[in-house]
């Protein structure tokens, strides 16, 4: 019997791979949502801070409700999912994250914002944890490995463009142009997924929406030590840049004394770190193991921590060379996270999209006691960042550490 890809005539029939283009792009941009709600308004923190005659303390709640209510749903998406199929979960999120948007850009209340923020949480975190349970239901091994390494690549991008479409936006309109920015990015995605993500999870593999068995379902989860020691290092790698994410309102005007227009010397060299550390882990995704992978980006991320910690130490940071190990070190974790994820979400085969829920939630959660306590604390000091990524790493190596004592 000849090959399928041999037409009666013996002429070759060229593949067509636009459906899993569309997947990926529409899988990367639902991952990249959540870092667009997050960056894109911080150019116009100031002009808040005017508009409602509030101080800028009060200014980062608008951040933390946003992430108080992101991460409290990331444990729930999941397992919707898991009950109901992935496609609705997230075209209902969609639709609930344009309708937030758009009443963020039309209130006049402060208090008002705060709530419609925290609607804007509920919804955005759908696409990042469904979309992980996608991938795992029509992939396998080293191609499931390679996806998520090829749209954490795409979804590198959006911390760039986020705050520089933000600071462009801050320099011709008001604040609420970055919430009517949203909403069309919203519609755009809903559209994208419409018609790019079938249902992957069929009925007869759904899990039971009922309390009991959900209840079983977290409980078995959280009960598993390799799970929660993977979990956290996912989470603390990633807390180790996103200290800077969280206040780059502050390190941007105040530790490097920029303009918004600027944003770009701290979100670009993160940007590029990501990329090119994804790109990296698709071609060494089947030929290094990710025992390995692991081992080598810690090394990496030890490097970019130990120098931003003296460098800031001895001198005044400037740039570029105050942005070079946030670089280096997101290059360092986009080699490890690919690796853990698939490690993480392989130990619970026949419940992925909770098991995504809560890695999504373990992760959301440093970010949110990063930006609620530690930012605050070291406003305008260099050097606590660095500190702050620092601890993040040791954290890090840490828990995978426990992770190999439990194989």
């Amino acid at each position: 019997m000849k090959d399928s890809s041999m037409a009666v005539s013996g002429l070759p029939i060229k593949k067509d791979h636009s459906p899993m283009l569309a997947l990926v792009l529409a899988l990367a941009c639902l991952a990249m949502l959540g870092p667009f709600t997050t960056d894109t308004y911080f150019p116009f923190f100031p002009d808040m801070e005017a508009h409602f005659a509030i101080s800028q303390a009060q200014a980062q709640q608008s951040l933390t409700v946003y992430l108080f209510t992101f991460t409290a749903m990331m444990l729930f998406h999941g397992a919707l999912s898991d009950s109901f199929g992935r496609r609705p979960v997230i075209l209902v999120s969609l639709s609930g994250f344009i309708i937030a948007s758009l009443l963020c850009a039309m209130t006049d209340n402060f208090s008002s914002l705060l709530v419609y923020r925290g609607m804007q949480g509920l919804f955005v975190g759908a696409g990042t944890v469904v979309g992980q349970a996608v991938i795992r239901d029509k992939f396998a091994g080293v191609q499931a490995q390679r996806l998520i390494a090829q749209i954490t690549m795409l979804f590198g991008i959006a911390p760039a463009i986020a705050p520089l479409l933000g600071g462009w936006l801050h320099q011709y309109f008001p604040w609420q142009s970055s919430f009517f920015l949203l909403s069309g990015l919203g519609i755009l995605i809903l559209l994208l997924c419409f018609v790019s993500i079938d249902e992957t999870l069929p009925p007869h593999s759904r899990q039971q929406f009922a309390l009991k068995s959900i209840l079983g379902n977290y409980i078995g989860i959280f009960r598993e030590p390799r799970f929660l020691a993977l979990s956290g290092c996912i989470a603390t790698g990633f807390g180790g840049f996103l200290v800077y994410v969280g206040g780059s309102h502050d390190f941007i005007f105040k530790v490097m004394h920029m303009s918004s227009l600027q944003f770009g010397w701290l979100f670009i060299p993160i940007v590029i770190g990501l990329i090119a550390g994804s790109a990296l882990a698709t071609r060494l995704t089947g030929r290094v193991s990710n025992h390995a992978m692991i081992n080598s980006s810690h090394l990496i991320m030890g490097v970019a921590a130990g120098f931003n910690v003296l460098y800031n130490l001895l001198t005044e940071p400037s740039m570029p060379m105050a942005v070079v190990p946030v670089l280096l070190y997101t290059f360092g974790l986009t080699l490890m996270m690919p690796a853990a994820m698939m490690l993480a979400l392989d130990l619970f085969p026949q419940s992925r999209g909770t098991a995504a829920s809560v890695q999504a939630f373990i992760q959301s959660l440093i970010f949110v006691l990063l930006s609620a306590f530690v930012v605050p604390v070291i406003l305008g000091n260099g050097t606590l960042y660095a500190s702050v990524m620092l601890v993040m790493l040791v954290g890090n190596v840490v828990l995978w550490n426990i992770y190999k004592t439990y194989r």
